[in-house]
């Protein structure tokens, strides 16, 4: 077994978030392996990224001596959150607790909504600049920008001329596709428009063959949570993030 599920325990490589990030991380480096865990790392711009996953108790032995030896250096590491990370792991490596999401997919397509008649495809040749501006209005701390290389496409809502919603969909590993970028412009949030627009993509990336959509949310957004929970998201996994201290996150 190729790439990043053949330095996997066999328990982790049907899991869906494992599926969509073996491209990414094929030529990650194991820091430390178990029955049902393991602990990747790969290099990005300015730093290296780690990765936990598995089972919370055999990363609670694993990760401390894996984020120490690894050392200074780490710019991001995504845990399940429920593993306890020591204090002095922490300041050893660098790290702090920045953030918490929580990982969903879904494989059945959610009913109609009302408003989906109005969530259309976008042509990026003539609507790029509108999602651009509509996601720093709607959605500005998100880093999804129409034209990135996994780019499968731009879904929006107009009044008028005006985008006042949009959602990019992104490939992932053997058909299944990501959610990124949802946002609608707070003049028209309350009536319908996210559930219409997360429900339109992804039935129809569901019914073009997707085995599954995924997406990451706050752990923190109720709305949000509600949302996805009855459109038939399920949470895959729930995740901390660290990093250095005053550092975001990595895009």
């Amino acid at each position: 077994m190729a790439g990043l599920l053949g330095l996997l325990p066999a328990a982790l490589t049907t899991r869906r978030y494992v599926m969509d990030g073996r491209d990414r991380w094929a030529d990650a480096a194991v820091l430390a392996t178990g029955d049902a865990s393991a602990v990747l790392t790969t290099p990005m711009p300015g730093g290296s990224l780690v990765w936990a996953l598995g089972r919370p108790d055999e990363l609670e032995v694993l990760l401390p001596g894996a984020l120490v030896a690894h050392g200074p250096g780490v710019r991001w590491a995504t845990v399940p959150r429920a593993v306890r990370v020591p204090e002095p792991v922490l300041e050893a490596a660098g790290l702090a607790h920045l953030t918490s999401w929580d990982r969903l997919s879904a494989d059945v397509a959610p009913v109609a909504q009302p408003g989906e008649d109005v969530v259309a495809p976008l042509d990026l040749v003539v609507a790029e600049q509108d999602v651009l501006a509509c996601l720093v209005a709607a959605n500005p701390a998100s880093r999804a920008r129409p034209g990135a290389p996994d780019d499968l496409g731009w879904w929006g809502v107009r009044d008028g001329a005006r985008l006042v919603g949009v959602v990019g969909t992104a490939a992932r590993p053997d058909g299944a596709v990501f959610l990124h970028g949802l946002g609608v412009v707070a003049s028209h949030r309350g009536r319908g428009l996210g559930r219409a627009l997360t429900a339109a993509v992804t039935r129809r990336a569901l019914n073009d063959g997707a085995p599954w959509v995924s997406l990451h949310m706050y752990a923190d957004n109720v709305p949000a949570r509600r949302l996805y929970d009855a459109l038939g998201f399920r949470v895959d996994v729930e995740n901390a993030g660290y990093g250095p201290p005053g550092l975001p996150p990595p895009g």
